[in-house]
């Protein structure tokens, strides 16, 4: 990918990419293991960016998918654990300065316990927001991605999507998105199939230019 690039639209993943929150679901996958005798480890690396059914189907697919979707969906939300959830460096501003129809948020995380934390972090809930929940086959499969652009009525191959982890890149690629990646929470080797590398969305800036829009770098070398 050269930068400066044009798009029309940009559609984050959120957890790794707008807000730093991947501790809580670490805990709580962690509970939820230790209570099923289901091995941790497998499941830290393979969760991120995957909805909760996808996940538990891959560790325990001799669990009902669904049924322990909802155990996990309800642990999340009881534990009201918001306290060190922050925005990243940047993201307010660089969100309340794009329009809202060039903006979306596709996410793996549950509908409920991912608007409490944009609210928790106080950044704006966008007009197009697509959960775990509203997906029947998530990342790395394309249709997140696909639906945040039908969403906001733009093409994808118009789009850019800025995402943290794997199944993430993989699924804005093969909907056919260029595809950015900061290295928040995952290792840079993991994610050597962007067409981008950067730290984190502060490298990014990103300008309304009327009917589209254009991202560079700030002011610094990059990787990949």
């Amino acid at each position: 990918m050269i930068l400066p690039l044009t798009c029309d639209a940009i559609l984050f993943d959120l957890d790794g990419v707008l807000i730093d929150s991947n501790h809580i679901y670490e805990k709580q996958w962690s509970i939820w293991a230790g209570k099923r005798g289901i091995s941790y480890p497998h499941i830290q690396k393979i969760h991120h960016g995957r909805p909760v059914t996808e996940t538990i189907r891959i560790v325990a697919p001799h669990l009902d998918p669904y049924e322990e979707a909802e155990a996990y969906r309800d642990g999340l939300l009881a534990s009201n654990d918001l306290e060190h959830v922050h925005a990243f460096p940047g993201v307010a501003s660089l969100l309340n300065n794009l329009p809202p129809s060039r903006w979306a948020i596709a996410t793996s995380a549950p509908r409920p316990s991912a608007l409490q934390m944009l609210r928790h972090v106080a950044l704006p809930v966008p007009n197009v927001f697509i959960s775990g929940d509203d997906i029947g086959r998530g990342k790395p499969a394309p249709y997140p991605y696909l639906r945040a652009a039908w969403g906001l009525n733009q093409q994808i191959d118009r789009c850019v999507v800025i995402e943290d982890a794997p199944a993430g890149i993989q699924s804005g690629q093969s909907a056919g998105a260029k595809v950015i990646a900061v290295q928040t929470t995952n290792h840079p080797n993991t994610l050597i199939k962007a067409d981008l590398i950067i730290d984190t969305i502060a490298d990014l800036h990103i300008e309304d230019a009327g009917t589209y829009l254009r991202i560079s770098v700030n002011s610094k070398e990059v990787d990949n």
